[in-house]
């Protein structure tokens, strides 16, 4: 009897030692410091030359570019190169790159990944349109000088310290993908395949362990960081998850039950209420906003007098109130608020006095019927949809509401290049920087070269020239630029192509058993919370 005992006894307990193991692989030892992050969309890709959108949230702690800049200081601050020179024109560039540096991998940073990082996100986006390479178009070629030192050698002359510390594109990445990849060459499709199978190969405080874009994605602490020493946390979260939560009440119940730590994007109307049961918040001063195109392909909207019209029967105060709760500041041009270029008297007016006259003008016989496109899953943008359909019937323009998920709403808004008749007449989507340019917020939405973005069909050759102009005159005279930037951003509100309606004031709701400094934030690179900062008790 008792070696029958002794049997099942050793049957439990291997039983138990199994259980145990096999949960532990399923989520991170509980002795360890884990953060839950909400983010209110899925995760795009991962590439970090190649991805243009939600997959920042990952990216930015994941990879690291070779600066970091705050807008709100006008500060750079070194990340992989510590000290950088440039010649007297603006055309030649030197970074000294930080030593004893290794990509999670364990490959050696060095000059070689910096060249083939840079020349892989310029060359994509030439070859293919892809992703936001531009940004380095004036690069004729990356010279490595030595192991530590690399030479930036220019068409013309350019901020390359601005364009080096990019939230897009500029990401060092370990040349050890190509093998890993099985890619023949830096612009073989298998590198991007790789990346997005859940692969990370950056230099950052963070690495990839677990990917699923739908649902979370989980980060464990790269205890080789170089960083771990000038940071001094030994609060930092070994773990952070990145959930994936796109309804706002989805958030609020995951912070109030405990299972989420920190929500981007709870209800507004709950802020209040969830800091008087003692979370904390962080008021987040972005430069996200939100641009409301008009179709200038498409009857009535290809008419300015109409659109004129639509601009002066707006309230943006309303509106900022009504969608926002409070957490936005009222647009001016298209640049916000504390960003380089911003614009301070470029404002439609609420008159529907004014708004009569210009549809009067326009010609536009009422009733009249338009279609208004926006992202299903933005309570504000649903606010802002029905809202505006109130106010316009006022005028006789009838709006048939259209809301569609993000990545529908991408294809449909692209089509007012092929086939504008079947375009919505009008649609919002939402901006944030990608280097600390106006040429970022200009180009890629309004230029006519850019197909990607430029939902209103625009094409103006005398705006292209000025803001073309504008970029090259960065690297040469600052201030020339942004007063050339600034005048296109008064024919586009002249000519009411677009909306500015806000800029974004984003509440950070957390649990109080973590802190979130200031270092933790930085309005540059929108939904990413640098958590190499973050302090957990």
């Amino acid at each position: 009897m008792s070696r029958r005992l002794l049997i099942v006894g050793i049957i439990v307990v291997l039983i138990a030692i199994g259980s145990l193991a096999w949960f532990s692989l399923q989520r991170p030892e509980t002795t360890r410091k884990v953060v839950v992050y909400a983010y209110n969309d899925r995760i795009t890709g991962i590439d970090p030359s190649v991805e243009d959108d939600t997959g920042l949230v990952v990216l930015g702690s994941v990879y690291e570019p070779l600066l970091y800049y705050d807008p709100r200081s006008d500060e750079f601050k070194p990340a992989l190169a510590v000290n950088w020179t440039s010649n007297e024109d603006g055309t030649e560039w030197v970074f000294k790159l930080r030593e004893g540096v290794v990509f999670h991998d364990g490959t050696i940073f060095n000059a070689t990944a910096v060249k083939i990082s840079i020349e892989r996100a310029r060359d994509v986006y030439r070859s293919t349109g892809r992703g936001m390479g531009y940004i380095w178009d004036m690069v004729s070629s990356i010279e490595i000088l030595d192991a530590y030192t690399v030479k930036f050698i220019l068409d013309y002359p350019a901020r390359l310290d601005f364009i080096a510390s990019a939230s897009y594109a500029a990401y060092i990445f370990s040349p050890s993908v190509i093998e890993k990849a099985g890619a023949s060459d830096i612009l073989d499709g298998k590198i991007e395949q790789w990346f997005n199978q859940g692969h990370s190969a950056g230099t950052g405080p963070y690495m990839i362990e677990d990917y699923k874009p739908d649902k979370e994605v989980r980060l464990k602490k790269f205890e080789e960081w170089w960083g771990w020493k000038l940071v001094n946390n030994p609060h930092a979260p070994d773990y952070v998850i990145i959930k994936i939560l796109t309804e706002p009440q989805s958030q609020y119940n995951g912070l109030t039950s405990g299972e989420v730590d920190i929500v981007s994007s709870v209800p507004r109307d709950y802020v209040g209420q969830l800091l008087s049961k003692g979370y904390k918040n962080y008021n987040l001063t972005t430069y996200h906003n939100y641009i409301l195109f008009f179709n200038t392909k498409r009857y009535p909207t290809n008419i300015t007098e109409f659109r004129l019209a639509v601009a002066h029967a707006i309230d943006l105060d309303e509106l900022v109130q009504l969608c926002m709760k409070g957490f936005a500041l009222k647009g001016s041009g298209v640049v916000p608020h504390y960003f380089p270029g911003h614009a301070d008297n470029l404002t439609y007016r609420y008159n529907l006095s004014l708004a009569r006259e210009y549809l009067s003008l326009s010609g536009v016989e009422t009733p009249v019927t338009i279609e208004f496109l926006y992202q299903v899953d933005y309570e504000e943008n649903r606010i802002l949809a029905e809202t505006l359909k109130s106010r316009l019937l006022q005028l006789g323009i009838e709006v048939v509401l259209n809301p569609q998920p993000w990545t529908a709403l991408k294809d449909i808004a692209k089509g007012v290049w092929e086939n504008p008749d079947n375009t919505p007449h009008l649609v919002i989507a939402d901006w944030w920087p990608t280097i600390p340019s106006p040429y970022d917020y200009l180009y890629p939405m309004f230029h006519s070269e850019s197909k990607e973005w430029n939902y209103a069909g625009y094409e103006n050759p005398v705006f292209d020239e000025l803001i073309d102009e504008a970029w090259e005159l960065e690297g040469e005279d600052y201030q020339a630029a942004m007063d050339k930037y600034y005048q296109a951003q008064e024919i586009l509100f002249n000519e009411t192509v677009a909306i500015n309606l806000w800029d974004e004031v984003k509440p950070f709701i957390y649990n109080p058993k973590i802190e979130i400094p200031r270092e933790a934030m930085n309005p540059l690179y929108m939904y990413v919370i640098f958590f190499q900062y973050v302090k957990v008790g």
